[in-house]
């Protein structure tokens, strides 16, 4: 593994907004790109004022953050490069008040770059899970026994999804993440994402004892049940501490940095720590990964 990608490299590396710009040019079209107007492999060159590239040939113009969160943002591009880099070097994500902080911009603002930001983490291919694959749900929302008494909800216990969000997720040997926000924790609900994600013919899925997990046994999936309601926590080589691994991290992530997170946002904050956890042993190149996820 390299060393950590320090703030002094950064700094070096992206100075003013500039040099922002021509990473993004180099990471959509590169040395040689061919002009789509005149069709020449001319140098392109940065327009003075502009975010732009200029065909020196027809003077056809380019710009590199065209499609991107960048296109109609008035932010400096050297404000979102760091927002990235703070994503990237720090354990459980970073706030938006931070980045308010830090950045000196309004709240808003601030909460927007975080979000879009996170969606540049989620992991948009379906690239099946394969070998010995954990699954597990987990439930996001406050305990109901610390409420003020006019606040609690009644039967709110145990896997109750009244006043708490359920996720579901999938991790394989290598680290790799799948987790999705989910409506319940029923058998359909629950097959129906293993199906998309997990390769039945070469996998082996470990799970609790959950009786939303009966259909895989019946489904042709290789299914491994460790009991937790009678204290089995091993089976073998078999267990779920991977999974449980990135619950724990999801919940250091909300309760730690975020305090709150809406169900309507939820989603993203899932992708953040999946990101995150799947490109754990790559900390040194999270951020080129997630600029490339920009374009």
């Amino acid at each position: 593994m390299k060393n950590r990608y320090t703030i002094d490299e950064f700094r070096a590396e992206y100075p003013n907004n500039d040099a922002c710009l021509e990473k993004l040019w180099q990471l959509r079209y590169g040395s040689n790109f061919v002009c789509p107007k005149c069709e020449n492999t001319s140098t392109y060159k940065r327009v003075k004022g502009r975010r732009s590239y200029q065909c020196q040939s027809c003077a056809n113009q380019i710009y590199p953050t065209q499609g991107t969160i960048f296109e109609k943002s008035t932010t400096p591009l050297t404000y979102w490069f760091y927002a990235i880099f703070l994503q990237t070097t720090t354990r459980n994500g970073v706030a938006a008040k931070e980045l308010e902080r830090q950045l000196k911009i309004c709240y808003k603002t601030a909460l927007r770059m975080s979000h879009q930001i996170k969606m540049l983490m989620a992991n948009k291919k379906v690239n099946k899970l394969k070998g010995v694959v954990s699954a597990d749900e987990s439930f996001i929302g406050g305990l109901n026994k610390n409420r003020h008494s006019d606040k609690k909800v009644p039967e709110s216990q145990g896997r109750s999804c009244k006043d708490k969000t359920p996720v579901f997720g999938m991790v394989d040997l290598n680290g790799n993440v799948s987790a999705h926000v989910v409506s319940d924790t029923q058998g359909n609900t629950l097959k129906s994402l293993l199906d998309k994600h997990v390769d039945k013919e070469n996998s082996i899925v470990i799970t609790d004892e959950w009786l939303g997990y009966k259909q895989l046994e019946n489904n042709q999936y290789k299914h491994v049940v460790i009991n937790h309601l009678s204290g089995e926590y091993v089976r073998g080589a078999f267990h779920n501490n991977r999974i449980e691994g990135v619950w724990s991290q999801l919940k250091r992530t909300i309760k730690g940095t975020h305090v709150q997170v809406s169900r309507k946002h939820l989603q993203k904050y899932v992708d953040e720590v999946a990101f995150r956890y799947t490109n754990r042993e790559r900390q040194d190149e999270m951020f080129e990964l997630i600029l490339k996820n920009v374009v």
